[in-house]
């Protein structure tokens, strides 16, 4: 067995989380004020012609983990997902403008201030998790790039993120 095939046996999943990180980024996502005035960022499904998405990624990653003697858990997990947008007929401009959300949309969920509609903005708080779950923060994996452009010049573009939170309990 090579080093590769080891470290893919050695990845683990918090399975359990998967729908209650999934439901806090929509939630999350959806309080961005870069957002106009009843635009809502989709799950997982995207028009043809335009809007925007939310695609969770394969799964809540393991990155540490420790036990106590007494039978408590803890983890540290990533919950990866991608951010879309897409419209027709683009231009220079558009483009600029939907790559610079995106990106400005990553920054506001780390925490960062934003500048919007000259106004600055900072996310405040994560969103309450169930059971012994917490946000412990959320960032730009990459920059936003050109996802996709089709035969009809419809552009998707796309920001990749991660949101990290601890998980604890008892064994």
């Amino acid at each position: 067995m090579t080093a590769v095939d080891e470290k893919k046996q050695q990845v683990k999943y918090d399975v359990e989380s998967f729908d209650v990180l999934t439901e806090a980024v929509r939630e999350l996502v959806n309080r961005f004020p870069g957002l106009g005035q009843g635009e809502k960022i989709a799950f997982a499904t995207l028009r043809d012609n335009g809007g925007m998405a939310l695609f969770p990624g394969d799964g809540a990653v393991v990155e540490q983990e420790s036990r106590s003697v007494t039978g408590r858990v803890r983890q540290v997990c990533r919950y990866p997902f991608v951010v879309l947008v897409r419209g027709g007929g683009m231009t220079e401009e558009y483009r600029a403008s939907a790559k610079e959300r995106l990106d400005c949309l990553g920054r506001w969920l780390g925490g960062q201030p934003v500048r919007l509609r000259e106004r600055e903005y900072r996310l405040d708080a994560y969103p309450p998790l169930s059971g012994e779950r917490r946000f412990l923060d959320v960032s730009i994996q990459a920059p936003a790039w050109l996802y996709e452009r089709d035969e009809h010049h419809v552009e998707t573009w796309a920001v990749a993120l991660a949101a990290r939170y601890e998980n604890i309990y008892q064994k």
